[in-house]
């Protein structure tokens, strides 16, 4: 069993040289680095020095196709097999090795297709993620904008042992290689936001498993930028959560 990890970077050169959390992971599994933006020298020595895959881009694309492309890099160069898994992760995540490790070993004990981790938002693991979700509403991104209370997040606090859950955010999901082969990875007509809801949706509508770990612990410092009106990334969260409820609900 091998694991590979996906990181897509879009102008989070630095940010990902000042994270050892890859330099880290890369000494037991294999990092691969899709780069949307012209790579920095700093991140060109970085992934040299720690024997980081680096896939420089030509043109933008967006999340769901970048880490398609990484996917297929897996399965076509280094030769990935079914009983593999390969992890989607946030250039601003934060893990050790040993969580991993913990993770890989629950997501087979517990025969999980995706995985979702308990992530927080600060060092001191008190202030939660709100990273699993139920299937999201249509007016959604209205509720957050007003402030209005959601009832789509699942309590975290209220969890203790492993559930099934409906989707989980792509800031880290675990997938076993044969679940995202089946599932033909993310539907690369989102650009960004909902791809994961979509791939989770898919997953359970197919039977497969899609699990939460909650005692596997890592740290995720999201600027929910989607969250400010009149952005770009609110026009692509809207867009896209559009097509999410034409395609799988309606």
């Amino acid at each position: 069993m091998k694991l590979f990890i996906s990181i897509i970077n879009h102008n989070h050169d630095d940010m990902i040289v000042a994270n050892p959390t890859l330099a880290d992971l890369a000494k037991d599994f294999t990092v691969i680095i899709k780069s949307n933006t012209p790579t920095t020298d700093a991140l060109s020595d970085y992934c040299i020095k720690h024997r980081i895959k680096l896939i420089q881009g030509e043109t933008v694309k967006g999340f769901g196709a970048n880490n398609n492309e990484v996917f297929q890099y897996c399965m076509i160069e280094l030769k990935a097999s079914p009983l593999d898994y390969f992890l989607v992760l946030n250039p601003d995540v934060e893990i050790d090795t040993k969580s991993l490790y913990q993770l890989i070993n629950q997501a087979q004990e517990y025969n999980a297709d995706i995985s979702a981790i308990n992530l927080f938002t600060d060092r001191s693991l008190s202030t939660y993620d709100n990273s699993i979700r139920r299937y999201p509403k249509l007016l959604t991104p209205i509720k957050s904008l007003l402030g209005i209370k959601r009832n789509d997040i699942f309590d975290k606090r209220q969890i203790e042992q492993p559930i099934k859950i409906e989707w989980a955010a792509g800031s880290f999901l675990l997938f076993k290689v044969r679940c995202f082969e089946q599932l033909t990875g993310f539907d690369e007509k989102y650009f960004m936001y909902f791809e994961d809801a979509d791939i989770c949706t898919r997953a359970n509508k197919h039977k497969l498993h899609v699990y939460y770990f909650p005692d596997i612990k890592a740290i995720h410092y999201a600027s929910h930028q989607n969250r400010k009106i009149f952005s770009k990334h609110f026009a692509w969260y809207s867009l896209s959560s559009v097509r999410y409820h034409f395609k799988i609900l309606i």
